[in-house]
């Protein structure tokens, strides 16, 4: 075997050993920690200034040993940060409806053993056998729901009914002009944020709070979300089960 191919892959095995170290025993005093954290991966870090982590983390309050989760997570920018949140004793399952590649290498290279995928169905979203959450959290993918399944209430449903009593539910989206409710969501990938609650009291959540980092009164709100030259103008609610 060539000497420094070999050395190589010792490195990689070295760096796998200690990713999962980490994963395993790392325990974060406060939330800037979290966002440091060598678990996280360079896409992530590059996404942080539109995603804000901080202020998401601040106004989700995750805690060690809750278990959370994520839905439509993609690659996991989201779950990761929960994850690290939560700590060795909490859990987070990141909900896809088909295998996500990126989320695959992330826990690939970042072996995690709470940090759970799971593909399902929007109606089911987690097995019975998986048990109760504390947090769901839907970060700018609950019209991507509605644009995937004609019944979302039903999903809207199993949401209230997997969180514990006292659970909290956070969604956070592309906001649309007032009035379009949810017309918009396949044009325009935005969703107007009076049909999100709409949809969430109608099957007993209680809206809480309101976040307002996510808000950029430069944007018009016309432009497809993923195409335009501007952050786009968010929201981000806090809802309650109430025990």
């Amino acid at each position: 075997m060539n000497k420094s191919f070999a050395v190589s892959i010792k490195a990689i095995f070295i760096t796998h050993l200690m990713l999962s170290s980490i994963a395993y025993s790392q325990t974060f005093s406060d939330y800037s920690q979290v966002i440091q954290s060598p678990l996280r991966t360079e896409q992530d870090v590059k996404i942080d200034s539109t995603r804000k982590p901080l202020d998401m983390l601040k106004f989700i309050q995750p805690q060690t040993g809750m278990v959370v989760l994520d839905i439509f997570s993609g690659g996991g920018y989201t779950a990761q940060l929960m994850n690290l949140a939560v700590g060795p004793t909490g859990k987070v399952w990141a909900f896809n409806m088909r295998p996500n590649q990126a989320l695959a290498d992330r826990l690939q290279m970042r072996p995690q053993n709470n940090f759970i995928p799971i593909v399902g169905t929007l109606n089911e979203l987690l097995p019975e056998s998986s048990g109760l959450v504390d947090i769901v959290t839907i970060v700018n993918s609950y019209h991507d729901m509605v644009n995937a399944n004609s019944e979302i209430q039903i999903t809207n449903k199993r949401i209230y009914d997997l969180l514990k009593p006292g659970g909290i539910l956070i969604i956070r989206d592309h906001e649309a002009k007032a009035g379009v409710g949810k017309s918009v969501t396949k044009t325009l990938h935005r969703i107007d944020p009076l049909s999100v609650v709409q949809d969430f009291e109608s099957v007993g959540f209680k809206k809480i709070q309101e976040g307002d980092f996510v808000k950029n009164p430069a944007d018009t709100m016309e432009e497809h979300s993923g195409k335009s030259e501007t952050a786009t103008q968010g929201f981000v609610f806090k809802f309650l089960k109430k025990k």
